[in-house]
C-alpha cells in the first residue's frame, strides 16, 4: 500500500511538471507570434511611411504646375495611393488575425511587402525620370 500511495504522488508530481512545461511552451509559441506580427506590421508601417513621403514628394511636384509629366505623375500618385491601400489591408489583417490563422496571414503580408516594394522602387525610377525630363526642359528654355 506505501508502495502504491508512493508511486501516485510521484505520477502526480510527474503530471504536473509535464503539464508546467507544456505550458511554458504555449506561452513561448504565444510569445513568438507576438513578435513574428510586430515585425511584419512595422516593416508594413515602415513601407508605408515611405509611400507616403513619396506621395508627398509627388504631390508638391505636381502642385507647382508648368510641369509636362503632370499626367504621369498623376498616374504614379494614384499607383502610390493603391499601394498604400494594399498595406493598410495588410495591416489590419494582421492587427485581426488570431494564432490559428497566423500563418497564412503572415505569409501573404510578406509577399504584398516583397511585391509593393518592387513597385514602389519602379515607380521611383518613373517619378525621377519625368522629373528629369522637366528639368531639362526647362534648362533648354532658359
Amino acid at each position: 500500500m506505501v508502495a502504491a500511495l508512493t508511486s501516485v504522488v510521484a505520477l502526480m508530481q510527474c503530471s504536473r511538471s509535464t503539464d508546467n512545461k507544456v505550458n511554458d511552451a504555449q506561452e513561448a509559441i504565444v510569445d513568438d507570434i507576438k513578435k513574428e506580427k510586430e515585425e511584419v506590421a512595422q516593416n508594413l508601417r515602415d513601407l508605408r511611411d515611405d509611400i507616403n513621403d513619396r506621395l508627398d514628394k509627388v504631390s508638391k511636384e505636381i502642385e507647382k504646375g508648368n510641369i509636362e509629366a503632370k499626367e504621369d505623375l498623376n498616374d504614379v500618385k494614384d499607383k502610390l495611393i493603391e499601394q498604400r491601400d494594399k498595406v493598410e489591408d495588410e495591416l489590419d489583417e494582421i492587427s485581426n488575425s488570431s494564432d490559428e490563422t497566423w500563418d497564412d496571414i503572415q505569409q501573404k503580408a510578406r509577399n504584398t511587402r516583397d511585391e509593393i516594394k518592387l513597385e514602389f522602387q519602379k515607380l521611383g525610377e518613373r517619378i525621377d525620370l519625368a522629373l528629369d525630363r522637366d528639368k531639362n526642359k526647362d534648362d533648354k528654355n532658359k
